[in-house]
């Protein structure tokens, strides 16, 4: 599967149902209720560092278009998507 980030494809493992199952509910432990509370970041982040080992990116991974290393909050994003593409909340790229 690829992913298409700041102009950059990252290609990244195909999931399986149990593995989706498994961030879905971990997704809902991290957004609860939006409308009475906040996200819980500690879940959020659980579900971030589980996309990131299913998605089989690693440290030498995180690098931009020329070769630039990403920014942490740059990484969060790309996962972001990363999870989005999993849920199929996101077009994927071909």
């Amino acid at each position: 599967m690829k992913v298409n980030f700041n102009d950059h494809v990252y290609e990244i493992k195909d999931i399986n149902y149990k593995e989706k199952r498994v961030l879905w509910r971990m997704s809902l432990l991290a957004f609860p209720n939006l409308e009475k509370s906040d996200p819980d970041q500690e879940a959020y982040y659980s579900m971030i560092d589980q996309v990131e080992e299913l998605s089989g990116l690693k440290e030498k991974d995180y690098v931009d278009a020329e070769g630039n290393n990403l920014s942490m909050a740059e990484i969060d994003l790309l996962l972001q998507e990363v999870y989005a593409q999993y849920m199929g909340l996101s077009k994927k790229d071909k």
